[in-house]
């Protein structure tokens, strides 16, 4: 299950973002979003981790607490639909 992790400290690492939810479980990867001009973290990214029930347990837990002086915000990643909706 994929994740996303927002309001993050823009100083906060890859390394970082894994070792706050290796301790729910098996974590399969790690991305912080980046400025693609400038490089730096734009506050957000995505944990995969392996099992459904160790995603939901470590969402329950972190949303809304405090990390690196700034209460972050996890849930479930939903994929963006890239088609338009049909207009009526």
């Amino acid at each position: 299950m994929t994740i996303y992790v927002g309001n993050i400290a823009y100083t906060m690492t890859i390394e970082d973002l894994k070792e706050l939810f290796i301790a729910y479980g098996n974590v399969t990867n790690v991305k912080i979003i980046v400025d693609k001009q400038t490089g730096k973290s734009k506050g957000y990214g995505f944990v995969e981790m392996e099992r459904d029930e160790e995603a939901e347990n470590a969402i329950r837990a972190l949303n809304d607490t405090q990390v690196n002086g700034r209460n972050i915000k996890v849930n479930n990643a939903h994929r963006k639909n890239t088609a338009a909706e049909p207009q009526i």
